[in-house]
């Protein structure tokens, strides 16, 4: 199940990177793929999610976002590695989550920055612009509490 974990992981990093690295080539003008409801539209983000510390101390901010995914990483391959049974749910709900978070890593670490592009809306309301790494985090997230309450 180790396996399954690491194909997760490098599966849902690769495809963060590809469709990020399509987006900043695609996007210049906002794509309405369902008119009133969702767009393709490209939008940088400085902080964490939903732009949460985009402002104040550069220093303490890039500080604060780098760090704390290493650590979820770091911990989840410590996980996964000295636990002896992994079932395919546990694999693949943690590996969704640790290729989420390396692609967005990766953005902050080399661009100072993570490319957003998936922007659902409804009338005057806009859920905050996503793209796919923070869909592995979130699906992993879920699956990881579906498994946790079926044990």
């Amino acid at each position: 199940m180790r396996t399954l974990f690491l194909i997760t992981t490098l599966l849902t990093f690769l495809l963060d990177r590809i469709t990020k690295l399509w987006a900043l080539k695609e996007l210049h003008h906002p794509i309405s793929v369902v008119p009133g409801l969702f767009s393709l539209r490209l939008a940088e983000n400085r902080g964490a999610a939903f732009s949460l510390f985009s402002g104040g101390n550069e220093f303490i901010r890039k500080l604060f976002l780098l760090l704390i995914p290493v650590f979820v990483v770091l911990g989840i391959f410590y996980y996964v590695f000295k636990r002896e049974k992994l079932t395919p749910v546990l694999s693949v709900s943690l590996g969704l989550i640790a290729g989420g978070a390396l692609g967005n890593l990766y953005d902050r670490f080399f661009n100072g920055k993570v490319v957003d592009f998936i922007d659902f809306y409804f009338k005057n309301y806009h859920y905050p612009t996503f793209n796919v790494a923070d869909v592995g985090v979130f699906i992993g997230t879920v699956l990881l509490i579906f498994f946790y309450r079926r044990s």
